[in-house]
């Protein structure tokens, strides 16, 4: 069994961990740092990559591992919302229309779940190419025009069903991940010593781009492109890099590490958790957003065993799908 990176699910569970509190009311708009979550998920996705032998391989390790979890929490999802809307009267609020939203529309019941859709076409996209562009120039061109038609349908308001324009506009992300995995970053090297050097300059650079282009972003969930393009592609790669040398620094954080390594059970729960929650302490007559997010990341923590136990399937911590091995 590959032993695990460290630094890399530390990392993952500092995203999640600011995904989760900034869903439960907490602004964290840094210079820097808007940019930076998604953009990591898809680049450690393309550091990773790996193509299992074949398309047909490669797409039933990413339906077992990404692709059965996003169906598993958005079928739930819909459970507990036409539960809420049968039941209750004037109790649920919420953009979703139903089941068929994941081909209608961008509001899902349990709304992060949309990156999971998003990252499962992203995969799919760069294995075609990988498989079928020998080239590495090539293979450079082909992700940067998909990953600029995603951009010109975002600036032109043109919506693809089930995420799939979202999917180009983060492809270049995807694969300057797997450009970066022919780097010695993953492992320790003789330039460990520079890190914190390397992580102050690339978040000094993240920082002057966020001010000088008045935080430019792309607003993945709804592929809304803000500001300037390139300076885009600077913050969120440079800060991206800033925090992943930061946490080679620091190695491991036992609750961030665990949170990250199955930072996949908190990005599906903690809608589903801190909506109930938030609800309670309103009813209670506290409004603390930093309570709310303290209680859904020790609610989110205390679901990552249960989930692993009760539904490793639709957890990505089994394989559902099974396919032959060619015997070699």
């Amino acid at each position: 069994m590959n032993k695990r990176i460290e630094f890399i699910d530390l990392a993952k569970g500092v995203c999640i961990l600011l995904v989760v509190i900034t869903h439960c009311g907490i602004s964290l708009s840094y210079p820097g740092l808007q940019t930076m979550r998604m953009p990591l998920y898809f680049i450690l996705s393309g550091l990773f990559f790996k193509d299992y032998g074949g398309f047909v391989q490669f797409v039933v390790k990413k339906t077992n591992r990404i692709l059965l979890p996003f169906l598993f929490f958005y079928l739930l999802g819909y459970v507990v919302f036409y539960i809420l809307l049968y039941s209750t009267t004037g109790f649920l609020k919420t953009d979703a229309n139903g089941i068929l939203d994941v081909f209608t529309q961008r509001q899902y019941f349990n709304g992060p779940i949309w990156f999971l859709l998003c990252l499962f076409w992203s995969n799919v996209m760069f294995c075609a190419i990988s498989i079928n562009v020998k080239s590495e120039w090539l293979r450079a061109v082909s992700v940067l025009f998909l990953g600029m038609l995603g951009i010109i349908l975002g600036l032109k308001d043109l919506v693809l069903p089930c995420m799939l324009d979202v999917s180009m506009t983060a492809l270049p992300f995807f694969y300057f991940g797997y450009i970066l995995k022919k780097t010695p970053l993953l492992y320790k090297n003789k330039y460990d010593k520079y890190n914190i050097l390397f992580a102050a300059v690339l978040y000094g650079v993240a920082f002057f781009f966020s001010i000088w282009s008045e935080s430019a972003y792309i607003g993945f969930h709804t592929n809304h492109i803000v500001g300037n393009l390139l300076a885009i592609y600077i913050i969120s790669i440079t800060s991206v890099m800033a925090v992943l040398y930061l946490c080679k620094i620091i190695g491991h954080l036992p609750f961030l590490s665990y949170f990250g390594r199955y930072s996949i059970i908190p990005l599906c729960m903690h809608h589903l958790i801190y909506r109930p929650v938030k609800l309670v302490l309103i009813h209670i007559g506290i409004d603390s957003v930093w309570l709310l997010s303290f209680i859904t990341v020790l609610l989110c923590w205390a679901c990552i065993p249960l989930c692993i136990k009760y539904i490793p399937y639709f957890t990505a911590q089994k394989d559902l799908i099974k396919i032959k091995q060619e015997s070699k």
